[in-house]
């Protein structure tokens, strides 16, 4: 099943943006503050803020978009469905990591 997926590639990058993502948070979590914004759809202040760590929430959830993504894309049979699950991901991935550096830029002392 998985050999019939279109652009195990974009798979694979979309892996890999997370991973990078996360690794980013781990490395320069001694020059992040104890609380970072990250929900920015919610009223200004303290609704906005969660623990530095609540970052991994970020690549997590992109991981969990890429698995679901590429589960379905497995089980349907229509092609351009299948591309357009795969491209997705990455594309939503890729969005996620700018999330992550934007708020890590934003936020640290460097």
């Amino acid at each position: 099943m998985w050999k019939d997926l279109p652009y195990k590639s974009f798979v694979y990058l979309s892996m890999f943006l997370n991973f990078v993502s996360a690794v980013i948070v781990f490395v320069l979590k001694g020059n992040l503050p104890p609380v970072v914004p990250l929900f920015y759809g919610l009223p200004g202040g303290a609704e906005q803020l969660t623990p530095m760590l609540g970052l991994l929430l970020a690549p997590a959830a992109g991981l969990i978009i890429t698995a679901i993504n590429t589960s379905i894309s497995i089980l349907t049979r229509d092609i351009l469905f299948k591309k357009s699950l795969i491209i997705s991901s990455a594309f939503i991935s890729l969005l996620l990591t700018i999330t992550v550096i934007k708020i890590v830029l934003l936020v640290g002392f460097f």
